[in-house]
């Protein structure tokens, strides 16, 4: 069997389409839905088997980091142990001395957690 690398692009593009949210928009929504949560609910979602039952996702949902941290160690600390960035502080919010970075590797099977924890906490 030959896949021509056209057939390839056209499946990842109908794969793509058939999304719920694009990860910009998976960020956003989550990130401003956090911050109405209570410190206790919030923490929760800094473990990471908590954020896998409810997202289906390998790390903690949030990175969460004193506010007294430079930039350096922000940008450290978003990083994995093969040193790719795992959060982004696109959609930072502070509470309580901390700052929580956001969670940036959503795949399309991750799409039905998200809907349903979101209609869950409107």
């Amino acid at each position: 069997m030959v896949i021509v690398n056209n057939q390839i692009k056209d499946n990842v593009t109908f794969i793509m389409s058939q999304r719920l949210y694009n990860n910009i928009e998976i960020q956003e929504k989550i990130s401003k839905a956090l911050q109405n949560l209570s410190d206790a609910d919030l923490d929760k979602f800094c473990r990471k088997s908590h954020s896998k039952v409810v997202f289906d996702i390998k790390n903690p949902l949030v990175l969460k980091v004193p506010t007294h941290f430079t930039e350096s160690e922000k940008m450290n600390a978003i990083k994995d142990e093969k040193g790719m960035d795992r959060y982004t502080w696109a959609y930072e919010f502070e509470r309580n001395g901390f700052l929580y970075a956001m969670h940036t590797q959503w795949h399309a099977r991750n799409d039905v957690y998200v809907q349903r924890w979101l209609a869950d906490v409107a």
